[in-house]
């Protein structure tokens, strides 16, 4: 169902209107139940950079139910990935980056859900710690001290990958100037890193474990969202 020219048209819809436009409700609700099945299609995707679009503007609709809204997330930061991965297109990949980056920027509390749950998972190769260890360190530090220098780590590797001196990205011109400012702020720049692997490793096992959610069959991943126009 999902063609090229379907996915477009949806992208369309929302940027005329955003969440409040029915028609771009409608779409992404059968786009998004197309892949909520076991296995899951979105593996094979041909169309990663558009669907990753369509799943970055479709999460905020469930921003209230924390089980679709870090779905929908999971699949947007997939798909984008791919494109990076994947793409012929050095442009869709620079855009991917881009929109990635600002994926993080704009769902803040449930990236940090995210990580929070791939920090625990990850200790070991990330810390050169077992779990206990860094939990204990982690009672004398800021809450969210270390989900936040790790997607600190995933913005950088997003702004490395979207240097595009010679060619323009697929994306607006806010975006743009949104992408200038956080670079300028310098929010995203490594100096004392906790971490003792490299910042393209960091990303590498995020996305690994992005994957792996991707592909498991859980409850939440496989229920059936229903639209209810009111």
């Amino acid at each position: 169902m999902n063609s090229s020219d379907f996915l477009t048209s949806t992208i369309q819809d929302y940027e005329k209107g955003g969440l409040h436009n029915v028609e771009f409700l409608k779409k992404a609700h059968s786009i998004y139940n197309e892949y909520a099945s076991y296995p899951t299609p979105l593996i094979r995707t041909a169309y990663p950079y558009s669907l990753g679009i369509v799943f970055s503007y479709f999460a905020k609709y469930y921003s209230n139910n924390i089980d679709y809204y870090t779905c929908i997330i999971e699949n947007a930061l997939f798909c984008l990935n791919r494109a990076i991965e994947i793409c012929t297109s050095q442009n869709e990949q620079e855009s991917a980056a881009i929109r990635l980056l600002l994926l993080i920027e704009d769902n803040d509390w449930v990236m940090k859900g995210i990580t929070h749950k791939f920090y625990e998972r990850s200790t070991q190769e990330l810390y050169g710690l077992p779990l206990i260890a860094q939990t204990i360190l982690a009672q004398r530090m800021d809450p969210w001290t270390f989900e936040t220098e790790i997607l600190k780590h995933i913005g950088a590797y997003c702004i490395q990958k979207s240097n595009f001196p010679e060619s323009k990205p697929a994306i607006s011109d806010s975006d743009i100037l949104r992408l200038q400012d956080i670079i300028s702020s310098g929010k995203y720049n490594i100096r004392w890193p906790l971490v003792k692997v490299p910042t393209k490793r960091v990303y590498e096992l995020f996305l690994e474990f992005i994957a792996e959610f991707i592909r498991t069959p859980y409850d939440r991943r496989i229920t059936q969202l229903i639209y209810k126009e009111f």
